[in-house]
C-alpha cells in the first residue's frame, strides 16, 4: 500500500552494516529528512523508489507516516474533528475542530502519535475472551 512517509533515520550504523556497496549509504543519507511516497510491506518495512532505478528499504523505526493535509478524523459535538501531521514534530499529530463551513473552532493541538495509538488501543482494541477489565 502506498503511503506518504518522511525518512527519519537517527542511526546509520545498522544500515551501513547491512549494505553490499559502500556507495549505497549515500542514498539513505540523502533521503533522510525528506518526504516520499513509499510502498509499506506487510512487515512494516517501507520501500522508496528513487531516481535512476534505485531504491531504499526502511525499517519501521526509520520513517514516519505523514498526513500533509487536514483529514477528517470524526465528529465531535456537532463539529468535525480533523487531523494532520505536525510539521514541527515528526512524531506528533495536530488535531482541531471546524464547524460546518470549515471555519476553525478549536485551534490545532499537538499530540504524540504514540499517545494517540495507546488511546486507540485502550478504547477500541478487541479484548481477548476471558480477560476482565
Amino acid at each position: 500500500m502506498k503511503r506518504t512517509i518522511k525518512v527519519t533515520i537517527e542511526d546509520f550504523s545498522k544500515i551501513a552494516e547491512n549494505l553490499n556497496e559502500p556507495g549505497e549509504l549515500a542514498l539513505y543519507e540523502n533521503a533522510n529528512g525528506n518526504v516520499f511516497e513509499a510502498d509499506i510491506e506487510h512487515d512494516g518495512y517501507a520501500v522508496v523508489d528513487l531516481p535512476n532505478d534505485e531504491y531504499i528499504e526502511l525499517a519501521p523505526a526509520e520513517y514516519q507516516v505523514m498526513m500533509l493535509e487536514w483529514q477528517k478524523a470524526g465528529e465531535l459535538a456537532g463539529q468535525t474533528l480533523e487531523t494532520k501531521s505536525d510539521p514541527d514534530n515528526d512524531k506528533a499529530l495536530l488535531y482541531r475542530t471546524v464547524d460546518g463551513s470549515g471555519n476553525e473552532v478549536t485551534a490545532p493541538q499537538s499530540l504524540p502519535k504514540e499517545l494517540v495509538k495507546q488511546l486507540a488501543d485502550a478504547w477500541f482494541a478487541k479484548r481477548k475472551s476471558g480477560v476482565s477489565e
